[in-house]
């Protein structure tokens, strides 16, 4: 069946609860329930990622939200240990990627992205393409739609860790970085995929007959003053 309907997450980090809580009070809206269910293809970067790969896997809208609100410190824990071993900030990453992807790990299971419930696609950035020629990093677009590029066999937590493995905050996993680096919102990714002439032509979507969510995560309003910084 083709795609006809589209949700796209942005990242955004613990700000997923945002587009969380917007699911949740979308889905209780009357005359529009079970909407999310009608859904055909998943889209998110970083911790949209998660939270797309989580729908695709099942998982309830308002234990989505519990789980940022109640395991979110998990992921972001921290000792003195941690600061004294990376030198504060200065060495190292802030978190450790281990405790994210446990958590990931915890609510995904060992799923491949084959095993989800709907399509997904999820972006990353592959820092060494180990090719033999014109080695070089690049952009991953992590999906489990049939066809010759397909990731369906990828287990969906390591997918879920290295989309949302933030430079600074996590150690890159696998050789990725967060999606984020270039596709923090990831519509236009999602888009292009419904058009790959490399999936199934019954999967295929007309432009005129798509319709997409796109939900943001909010914003950090953080800057720094002036043109120079001594």
């Amino acid at each position: 069946m083709a795609i006809s309907r589209i949700l796209a997450v942005d990242g955004g980090g613990v700000r997923g609860v945002i587009p969380a809580i917007v699911l949740q009070r979308l889905s209780a809206e009357p005359g529009i329930e079970g909407w999310l269910d009608r859904v055909d293809f998943l889209a998110g970067t970083s911790t949209g990622g998660l939270i797309a790969l989580s729908l695709a896997a099942g998982v309830d809208v308002a234990d989505l939200r519990r789980l940022y609100e109640e395991r979110a410190a998990h992921v972001f824990a921290d000792s003195f240990f941690d600061d004294v071993k990376d030198l504060g900030k200065l060495l190292g990453a802030d978190y450790r990627v281990a405790n994210l992807e446990r958590e990931v790990h915890k609510v995904l299971g060992d799923r491949t992205l084959a095993q989800l419930h709907k399509r997904v696609l999820v972006p990353a950035f592959d820092l060494d393409n180990e090719a033999p020629v014109e080695r070089t990093w690049k952009p991953k677009l992590f999906h489990n739609f049939p066809g010759e590029d397909s990731d369906g066999d990828l287990l969906a937590y390591r997918v879920g860790t290295a989309t949302a493995a933030a430079p600074t905050y996590f150690a890159t996993f696998d050789g990725y970085i967060d999606g984020g680096v270039y596709a923090t919102n990831p519509s236009m990714c999602a888009l292009a995929q419904t058009q790959d002439p490399r999936i199934p032509a019954t999967e295929r979507a007309d432009l005129q007959e798509l319709r997409l969510l796109s939900l943001g995560a909010g914003l950090s309003l953080q800057h720094v003053e002036g043109k120079t910084d001594d």
